[in-house]
């Protein structure tokens, strides 16, 4: 008998529907359970590994696969992921499920920005008054870095600005300007790696700790917003305190591209001859007169430009999401319910993979994120795969692959459906569901996209013992999970998650700490859930819910110690274009308050400059809630100006 759930706080019929359809949906699935599992593995091999069911001791198997060494971290574009589709593909199709119609067996096969590296057509010459030049050899004088892009220039005027940084902060009792009174548009910046009194102790920035404003992301989003055509950085004198300059590779700052602009790295020696024919200082002695009073020493190089040819190829990664179906029988059989998670994760993490461990390169096995979610589908496959009848609607099961750089499975599924998304009724998202704790307490995000999903989600989860938390909107602009995906299309969605923790993100996250009776435990509570919205003889409504405040499930460095909010998410596949794209806005933020639209590309911010999402980001962190300012995107061809007052991360 379905259950249909409205708002049940006021007539004790519905409380008594409701206990009805709680109980005939608990007895269905038990018999499901009883039918699917068979004789319990042998008492021996369940007592000693701890599991309590069948259930467990598959999920264990499925976590155990996936989050193997042998894996190798389910990089995108790896064998391991590869295995991990395959072992997918085969589960779905053991569990009677079918291919999708349009895709290529149990694949959906997409590319996405693979990897960057220098080509071999690189050069680089200053020349200077009466066509004096120097010329630099590839590798031993420069190498292009992989945050900057590729291209030609020709005869740029150059700028030395000293270590490249804007620092002007009250709050850090920063006042520091490189860029001041100093014009760079359209002009090579030459600036120094690290920052000013870098073993200074009472330096106003950390001494020998590294502040922020040291890194390559300010440093190339700084000189890109000043105007600067190209970024050409020297090792400072720490750098070369054994007596060796080394060039930085091309991708030992990493290949995410931080700036539209080439970003070089010159030898000292290389710059000294610059800056001793342009009549300057040598770099030494630059640094010596910055670190004495903590005042830039920045200063047009006249007469001297800048000329290059910067190669840069880029492979595209080649990945897909994993796709079984369950078809329906009845009046709703062309209403579709996925069910969904992703399966890739970090590979051997890295500076820009996201790791919480960003310099160790120990293998990235994501236990619970997400070999668990990718578990809990399989499960649930497996069961409703089993039940003697058809669904009354038809389901759909999921691994997407590419979450971990942005969504990017499950936004290509959406942008190119295998079933129409005007028939999708409801969107079940399992991601990080392994580390249910002694609480019992399950979040499930998105309770207020439906009526009568906040009810329905407390109802199920008291029957099924556990504690539910829960969240009415969604968790954030930035990052999330691929439910977003879906409720951009205003697609009701469910979300369950058991939280972040110490593991999250870091090669700690191992199959060993999973709790697998508990995610046992989760996969009967979220049949149920199935189960009920499979049955309505309606289809659930879409409810606008604002967002909530943000979830502890940041995905995104974009989020990362920002408090200033805007509300747009990023449409991570448009990536390689010029600006930051969005491919939403949240009900009730600045953004939409503001006139911000899906589709705009954000190309200004504050009145600088805007040509990537690290851009957005340091302009955003440089301004305050509350503050009004200008945002200018392209919208159907033309520029648009718009004003927008910031809001605030912990009180919107």
């Amino acid at each position: 008998m379905p259950m249909r759930l409205r708002m049940m706080t006021t007539r004790p019929a519905r409380r008594a529907w409701t206990t009805i359809g709680v109980c005939t949906a608990a007895f269905a699935l038990s018999a499901t359970s009883r039918a699917l599992d068979g004789p319990m593995p042998g008492r021996s091999s369940t007592e000693s590994a701890g599991f309590v069911s069948a259930a467990a001791v598959r999920m264990h198997e499925d976590v155990g696969y996936l989050a193997s060494d042998l894996r190798d971290g389910r990089g995108p574009g790896t064998r391991g992921i590869e295995e991990a589709a395959d072992y997918i593909g085969l589960t779905f199709k053991a569990a009677g499920l079918r291919p999708a119609p349009g895709a290529d067996g149990y694949f959906q096969p997409f590319t996405i920005g693979g990897t960057r590296s220098a080509g071999h057509a690189q050069e680089l010459v200053f020349r200077g008054p009466s066509e004096k030049a120097i010329t630099g050899q590839n590798s031993t004088d420069f190498s292009p870095l992989g945050i900057g892009i590729g291209g030609r220039i020709d005869r740029l005027p150059i700028v030395f600005a000293g270590y490249g940084i804007t620092a002007q902060s009250a709050s850090e009792k920063l006042d520091y300007d490189d860029y001041a009174g100093l014009d760079v548009k359209g002009k090579a910046v030459l600036i120094l790696r690290r920052e000013p009194q870098d073993e200074d102790e009472a330096s106003p920035f950390t001494g020998k700790q590294m502040s922020r404003f040291a890194n390559f992301q300010h440093k190339a989003t700084n000189a890109f917003q000043h105007g600067a055509a190209a970024v050409l950085m020297v090792n400072d004198r720490l750098a070369v305190q054994g007596g060796t300059d080394h060039l930085m590779k091309f991708d030992d700052a990493g290949t995410q591209v931080y700036a539209r602009i080439p970003f070089v790295m010159l030898s000292r020696d290389l710059a000294d001859r610059l800056l001793a024919a342009a009549g300057q200082p040598a770099l030494a002695e630059l640094e010596k007169q910055i670190d004495s009073d903590g005042k830039p020493r920045s200063r047009a190089l006249e007469g001297w430009t800048l000329g290059g040819r910067f190669e840069i190829e880029t492979e595209e990664l080649r990945t897909k999401n994993v796709v079984g179906v369950l078809e329906g029988a009845g009046p709703h059989a062309d209403e579709t319910v996925v069910i969904g998670g992703h399966y890739d994760h970090l590979g051997h993490g890295g500076l820009l993979s996201g790791s919480m461990a960003p310099l160790s390169h120990d293998i990235h096995n994501g236990a619970d994120d997400n070999a668990s979610g990718t578990s809990m589908v399989l499960e649930l496959a497996r069961r409703l795969g089993a039940r003697r009848d058809p669904p009354p609607r038809r389901i759909v099961f999921i691994a997407f692959s590419g979450e971990e750089r942005g969504l990017l499975g499950s936004q290509y599924y959406t942008k190119h459906p295998l079933f129409p998304l005007s028939t999708t009724v409801t969107m079940f998202n399992c991601d990080m569901v392994g580390r249910l704790s002694e609480k019992d307490e399950l979040t499930m995000i998105g309770t207020g996209t439906s009526p009568g999903f906040d009810d329905l989600v407390d109802v199920l989860g008291r029957s099924s013992g556990l504690k539910i938390k829960k969240v009415k909107g969604m968790t954030d602009g930035f990052g999330g999970s691929d439910h977003q995906s879906f409720a951009r299309y205003e697609i009701p969605v469910l979300f369950a998650f058991t939280g972040v923790h110490r593991d999250y993100h870091r090669p700690s996250d191992d199959s060993n700490l999973i709790n697998y009776n508990g995610m046992a435990r989760i996969a009967d509570y979220l049949e149920l859930l199935v189960l009920d919205i499979v049955r309505r003889p309606e289809r659930p409504t879409y409810t606008r819910v604002a967002e909530h405040a943000p979830s502890n499930h940041a995905k995104d460095p974009a989020r990362s110690g920002m408090s200033t909010y805007l509300g747009t998410m990023p449409d991570y596949e448009a990536s390689d274009q010029p600006g930051m794209k969005i491919q939403g806005v949240s009900e009730g933020s600045p953004a939409e308050k503001g006139g911000l639209k899906s589709g705009d590309v954000i190309i200004g911010l504050a009145g600088k400059k805007v040509g990537t999402i690290y851009d957005y980001m340091e302009i955003l962190g440089a301004h305050k809630p509350g503050e009004d300012v200008e945002v200018v995107v392209k919208r159907g061809g033309a520029e648009v100006k718009l004003r927008v007052k910031l809001g605030s991360r912990s009180g919107r």
